[in-house]
Formats: structure tokens, C-alpha cells, sequence
């Protein structure tokens, strides 16, 4: 089950495991409060899992959802940091967790069932071919498609703009960008790495973070593009990890 928590002008959905449609039906819509805590963004909800027979972790990986049993909570953790007492694994988010980032601590926040747009199920029909999982939230007041999928075992998010003219792709950023000579000599490595991509490039996501962006002009040529995009996301994070440089 997906489903869409609102805050705002923006949305992110996260994908709850089949198990626990049960538990949750006659629940939903809710209200809640996003919290923020280092590098994770939890809130409460009104439904209480049972949790006999799941693995606990102290130890989470970025882009997936997590239940907190102590505050009844649904956690997704965007960075380094760690739970504070052990989580469960109950699904995903999906999308570029950079938007999580944005958001400030105490905001209030709907959380509904989300179907993505009827609009755009041309391109969610071929990112769910590629084995994609694909949403359509809320970005600043528009719609666009969030989605996620994993090439050569790594986790690749992406974020599409549908314009009239074409389809704009971004990736999960990497790193804030500045003017110091070591991230300047980085940011020109990676860029010569990604030199000779037919539809991907180097590039600033609007908060002036080092990311991977492309572009198609028809439907057509998405497909090659997401390859492309993810395949250059990998070879970039093979790069970071020698590096000791890592995503978000």
C-alpha cells in the first residue's frame, strides 16, 4: 500500500508492505506531526504493528521505512545516523530522499492512501517495466514522479519534471556544492567522468547540491535515459566510496 503524507505545498510516499494493509485499514486518513531527529524523519500513527516474528535493527539503511514500536512511529532515515532504540523494516520510500532534508521539525501533516496520477501512467507504466516503483507527490505545488529502483544492486532514485517540451531527470545528490579547491577538483572529476553520457550530465539540483541530471524529449528514449542515470549513480558511488565521499 502506498501512501501519501502531505505537508504543505509538497507530498512523499512511502510503500508499506502488503502484511500490514490489514492493520491499517479504517485508519487512514490521519493527521500527524513530522519530526525531525539527525538525519531521519519519524511520526506517529495511530495503528499499533505487531512486531513478533520481525528482525529488529540498530542498523538501517537510507530509503527505506522502519516502525518505531516506543512511539508508534514510521521512521525514514536519509543520511548516516542511527535509530535510537531498534526499528523494524516495513517498507520503502519512494523517491529522492533529498526532500526529506527540507523538512523543518513540528510541521503538521496528512497521511492518505496515494494512487499515483492517471496523467503521467504512460511513464509510470515503463519505470515499472524497468522494475521501478513510481509515485506522483507533490513538489513546491506540482506534480511530478518520484521513483526508485535498484541497477547493479545499488538503491536509484530519481525525480522526473513532465514539461511540454520534454522530460527532466535528477538523481539523488551527493554533496553540497562550494568554491574550495578540493570539491572543485571532485566536482571536475566526476564531471569529466560522466563526459561522454548521451542523455546525463553533472549538474546543481536547485538547493546547489552536486547531483546527476538529464534530459529526453520523447517517452521513447526514457528507458535508456534511466539506465544511463542510474548506471553513471553507480559509478559515481564506487568513486565516493574510495573517496570516503557518499550520497546525501
Amino acid at each position: 500500500m502506498m501512501l501519501e503524507i502531505k505537508f504543505g505545498e509538497n507530498s512523499f510516499v512511502i510503500d508499506v508492505d502488503p502484511r500490514f494493509e490489514r492493520a491499517m485499514q479504517g485508519k487512514i486518513p490521519f493527521t500527524t506531526t513530522l519530526n525531525v531527529w539527525k538525519e531521519e524523519v519519524y511520526f506517529e500513527i495511530p495503528i499499533e504493528f505487531d512486531t513478533s516474528g520481525l528482525k529488529d535493527h540498530i542498523r538501517v539503511e537510507s530509503g527505506k521505512l522502519y516502525y518505531w514500536p516506543p512511539g508508534k512511529g514510521f521512521c525514514v532515515f536519509y543520511g548516516f545516523s542511527q535509530p535510537y532504540s531498534p526499528v523494524y523494516s516495513i517498507g520503502s520510500y519512494v523517491g529522492v530522499l533529498d526532500k526529506l532534508r527540507t523538512i523543518e521539525d513540528g510541521v503538521k501533516a496528512t497521511v492518505q492512501v496515494h494512487k499515483p496520477t492517471e496523467v503521467y501512467g504512460g511513464i509510470i507504466s515503463k519505470l515499472e517495466s524497468m522494475g521501478f516503483k513510481a509515485s506522483t507527490p507533490l513538489y513546491e505545488g506540482e506534480q511530478v514522479i518520484e521513483s526508485f529502483g535498484f541497477i547493479e544492486g545499488r538503491r536509484v532514485s530519481l525525480r522526473l519534471y513532465v514539461e511540454d517540451y520534454g522530460i527532466h531527470l535528477e538523481g539523488e545528490p551527493f554533496f553540497p556544492h562550494n568554491y574550495s579547491p578540493s570539491t572543485l577538483r571532485l566536482v571536475g572529476e566526476l564531471a569529466a567522468l560522466l563526459s561522454g553520457e548521451k542523455y546525463v550530465r553533472l549538474d546543481l539540483n536547485e538547493n546547489r547540491w552536486v547531483t546527476i541530471t538529464g534530459y529526453v524529449k520523447n517517452l521513447s528514449d526514457l528507458e535508456e535515459a534511466i539506465r544511463e542515470l542510474g548506471e553513471a549513480y553507480c559509478r559515481i558511488t564506487r568513486k565516493s566510496t574510495k573517496r570516503r565521499i557518499r550520497p546525501l
